[in-house]
């Protein structure tokens, strides 16, 4: 087990192997750690070793390991306020440029990372027109079952237009998963009760829950008070300093390092670019092969730095030019994180005083928090944090 995480997450693959082998893996457990991690595969690995009719070797052939070698399993359910259209684009680009196995593998897993949110057991938590949503994940579903076991490159083609066609539907929640509802936590909470579940393992992946509503939140901490035997609830945060204080004291929290730089180049190697020392991280990878100026965009950042640092105001039609770069919600958020990256360095180079720094990051942090939630219009979002930048200096 976690065979395959051993390069790149060896801290992490170590100890939970060792819990999961004592069979001392508690229900509820906490992964936290930056994006682009590999947070979510963990959380399936487990899942996929708790479901294991066998040893959970990596290369079991259980029927079970079966279907999480695709992430075809029904008995995982994942929610959360992930952006599943950067990381499907690149996928995507990346069947088309390199056509190997690897490649298809992995558009495979992750068109069906973001179909978990559409489990059948969430059915009953949507409204009766969301019903059209469920039809258009079961056909996305379908065209992925011919991917799997489609032969020939021309197969492959045509079946990569139909499934590129068949997700438009789904676009708008493939951009970003809605927060967590509390009609969602009930829904899970009848799936879990259900009897002819009861002697199998079943997993529910909450990931974001920091940024849903207060109901919400409330009728999570009652799944995580009592969950069934057999039930395993994984959440996962990039923020845990702002779950309740009594949904932490629920979780077993596990620490998701950062990735080494060398185990960074391996996976973008293996899995995405040959040259992979053409990206500084995982995340630059892929939203550069989802079409994402990442260049651009943080160069645009770094002006607004420089601005602050000489204390020289940009004009408006500067300012307007680098809102048109980022007015889209997954170049926002890398251009709010590289913002905050660019003050660290500033900092560090004596450039500027703790006092800025902080005041810099946290505000970049709230303004990040406001666009993920409230969905505030990005141009008003960033020459009101620009202005409140400029208010610090």
């Amino acid at each position: 087990m976690f065979e395959a995480f051993l390069p790149y997450q060896p801290e992490s693959a170590q100890l939970l192997s060792q819990q999961l082998s004592a069979h001392v893996f508690p229900q509820s457990v906490l992964l936290s750690g930056d994006r682009y991690t590999g947070r979510m595969s963990i959380a399936l690995e487990i899942a996929r070793v708790l479901s294991c009719a066998e040893d959970a070797r990596n290369t079991c052939q259980c029927a079970s390991c079966k279907d999480f070698s695709v992430y075809g399993m029904s008995n995982v359910v994942a929610l959360g306020n992930r952006n599943h259209a950067t990381r499907i684009e690149a996928a995507i680009a990346m069947v088309k440029e390199r056509k190997d196995e690897n490649s298809y593998l992995m558009l495979i897993r992750t068109v069906r990372i973001m179909l978990l949110q559409f489990h059948g057991a969430l059915f009953a938590s949507q409204e009766i027109k969301s019903s059209a949503l469920f039809e258009s994940a079961a056909s996305v579903n379908d065209v992925l079952i011919e991917f799997e076991e489609a032969a020939s490159a021309a197969q492959r083609k045509q079946l990569l237009d139909r499934l590129e066609a068949a997700l438009k539907p789904l676009a708008p929640h493939v951009k970003r998963s809605s927060p967590l509802t509390i009609s969602q936590v009930r829904s899970l909470q009848d799936w879990i009760m259900q009897t002819s579940f009861r002697d199998n393992v079943r997993c529910i992946i909450f990931e974001g829950v920091e940024e849903s509503t207060e109901g919400a939140r409330n009728s999570l901490l009652k799944l995580l008070e009592e969950p069934p035997k057999q039930t395993y609830i994984i959440v996962i945060s990039e923020n845990p300093a702002r779950l309740l204080p009594t949904i932490l004291s629920r979780l077993q929290r596990h620490q998701v390092r950062p990735l080494m730089k060398e185990a960074t180049n391996r996976l973008i190697a293996e899995f995405f670019d040959s040259h992979s020392l053409s990206y500084t991280s995982l995340e630059h990878c892929i939203l550069s092969k989802a079409g994402i100026p990442c260049e651009e965009i943080t160069k645009q950042a770094q002006k607004i730095i420089e601005s602050l640092c000489t204390m020289t105001s940009l004009a408006s039609l500067e300012l307007d030019s680098i809102i048109e770069i980022i007015d889209e919600p997954a170049r926002l958020e890398y251009f709010l994180r590289q913002f905050q990256q660019g003050v660290r360095e500033q900092f560090l180079l004596g450039k500027i005083s703790y006092h800025a720094a902080h005041s810099f990051i946290q505000f970049a942090s709230e303004a990040a928090h406001k666009a993920g939630i409230f969905n505030q219009n990005r141009r008003l979002l960033v020459e009101s944090l620009y202005y409140r930048l400029q208010e610090v200096v």
